[in-house]
């Protein structure tokens, strides 16, 4: 089983564009967590842009260089907020396809499967509008065909009580309406991280590892590759590691870089 990670200091197009011809269709799994536009320095990373189509406009040639890296049955997940979410989503249905977005026809297309919501409880609410805890992660595959472990959840009916159930993706029926039926709505309340967690780099913008390890645990299999792009603190990295895959992490950061190779050598390991 291999389950080795690297990770690389530099510009992600640079770094993967000259990896291409070893990398092309050898990776499950492309997770990322891009600059969201918030207009902020967080020191580790400077997230201000001109405007969101200069930020789309960096997006465009990275997302088109991951779709070569990606193998046949393979799947990239696009991890966002609100500022972007919209022109993201057009830049994937273009580069990917529209795969589920349009009614079926025969065999599932490339491209759109789902979204997922990640919600958490972080945040301060507002009179003017409706709180702001929420992120979008779209799921899309390269082909017609694709790997994928549905996550376990926990039964929320008092018969399954105390029982796990898969939380299975709306490709894979209709809707039922008895309480013990699959949930196919794909939100997830996994809770951000807390001052106090012992997972805490103090990174910026550091991900939970539990909503890293379900993703990489229902999109690949032991022994395969997950590249991360935008790396940051390394989350994706471990989880892979600490399930058996393989991970290749890329950042500019070298605080990143710094954050997540200890992260490797003190977490990866199950």
């Amino acid at each position: 089983m291999r389950s080795e990670a690297r990770v690389i200091e530099g510009d992600n197009l640079t770094v993967l564009g000259a990896l291409a011809g070893e990398l092309e269709g050898a990776a499950s799994l492309v997770y990322l967590d891009p600059p969201f536009g918030t207009g902020r320095d967080f020191g580790a990373y400077d997230d201000r842009w001109p405007d969101r189509a200069s930020l789309l406009g960096m997006l465009r040639p990275r997302l088109s260089l991951l779709h070569r890296l990606l193998r046949d049955d393979g799947s990239i997940l696009v991890h966002v907020d609100h500022r972007i979410a919209h022109g993201v989503a057009a830049l994937l249905d273009e580069l990917f396809g529209a795969g589920d977005r349009d009614p079926p026809r025969g065999a599932p297309a490339p491209g759109f499967r789902n979204e997922i919501i990640w919600t958490y409880g972080l945040g301060g609410s507002s009179s003017r509008f409706y709180p702001r805890k929420h992120d979008v992660i779209f799921w899309y595959t390269k082909g017609s065909s694709w790997y994928f472990d549905p996550p376990r959840m926990a039964a929320r009916s008092i018969r399954m009580r105390g029982q796990d159930k898969k939380q299975l993706d709306v490709f894979l029926g209709p809707p039922q309406v008895d309480d013990d039926a699959p949930v196919l709505a794909d939100v997830w309340d996994v809770p951000a991280i807390n001052n106090m967690a012992k997972e805490r780099t103090g990174y910026p913008t550091q991900k939970p590892l539990s909503l890293l390890e379900r993703l990489v645990a229902a999109h690949t299999r032991p022994g395969e590759l997950v590249i991360d792009p935008f790396c940051g603190s390394g989350t994706t990295l471990v989880a892979a590691q600490r399930l058996g895959r393989a991970a290749l992490g890329v950042d500019a950061s070298p605080e990143a870089v710094r954050v997540a190779r200890e992260r490797l050598r003190t977490q990866g390991a199950p």
